[in-house]
């Protein structure tokens, strides 16, 4: 059984029933989402085959990738992992829920989504509803200082996004793994390149997304990516833009007395016949 820190007791003393109790059901709230974000990773990982762990988003799209980008940004902090898995002082990890925002919105959204299926399955089993916990964190939260009674109202609308995207998440996950069970096509001459298994998302490394390995979900760049795109459009064509006014600006002024093409044959044969004349025969 876990102890109590020198700063909530004595040395090594026992936590009481109501630590141990609340330790408890945020292990029970906060494990399976680690676990769920654990399997999204390995799926990313395999389906991807990238190099970075930012890579991973690519794999999912909608409110998943908002999702998983959200809770690999919360748990890389080792501190909150810990925090997840319930380690520690049992008092400690119940002060820790309130610690800041990402850890309310955290525990809100894990209790929001106590009742969604676990494993990776639509037909297995439920966890218990914890629904009930949100009235003792809306308590703990009107009690302290630092929030106020009005930041339970406040954080509910980023809770409740983070409840969908982390449960589109699953179901991304279930599509995914099923994808990566099918068995592969019998291919050419194996390589390095050809002989790894293909991406389900990206395509196999070395070929075309639109090529028959390339099939599979589609992938959705960010909305930052496609800003930045758009601004590079815009960028190219005021670029343009600019260098042909100032190449217009760069050309000479047509004189007024130059002749026209059409009349230069004309004037050059004139010339030649005024100097034939003027040129007399010497008497001889």
């Amino acid at each position: 059984m876990a102890r109590l820190c020198t700063s909530h007791g004595k040395s090594n003393a026992l936590p009481d029933e109501l630590h141990v109790l609340t330790r408890d059901i945020l292990h029970a709230l906060l494990v399976p989402v680690v676990e769920l974000f654990d399997k999204a990773t390995s799926l990313a990982f395999s389906a991807t085959h990238a190099t970075k762990a930012e890579q991973l988003e690519y794999c999912f799209t909608g409110s998943a990738r908002s999702a998983f980008v959200w809770l690999q940004c919360f748990l890389s902090s080792p501190k909150e992992l810990d925090w997840c898995y319930t380690k520690g002082c049992p008092a400690c990890v119940a002060q820790h829920s309130l610690d800041s925002e990402f850890s309310i919105r955290l525990l809100f959204a894990a209790c929001l989504l106590s009742d969604v299926h676990y494993p990776f399955t639509l037909e297995g089993p439920t966890l218990p509803s914890f629904r009930f916990f949100l009235d003792e964190l809306e308590r703990a939260l009107e009690q302290d200082e630092l929030y106020g009674s009005a930041f339970f109202e406040r954080m509910q609308p980023k809770a409740m996004a983070t409840r969908n995207g982390i449960e589109d998440l699953i179901y991304q996950c279930i599509e995914l793994d099923n994808l990566l069970s099918q068995p592969s096509s019998p291919s050419g001459p194996c390589s390095p390149v050809t002989s790894m298994p293909p991406s389900p998302v990206l395509g196999a490394i070395g070929t075309s997304h639109s090529g028959p390995e390339g099939k599979g979900l589609k992938v959705k760049r960010s909305k930052i990516a496609m800003r930045q795109r758009k601004l590079e459009v815009e960028e190219e064509a005021w670029m343009e833009k600019m260098l042909d006014r100032c190449w217009d600006q760069l050309q000479p002024e047509p004189r007024a007395n130059v002749v026209p093409a059409q009349s230069l044959d004309a004037v050059l044969k004139e010339g030649t016949q005024v100097s034939t004349q003027e040129v007399e025969a010497e008497e001889g």
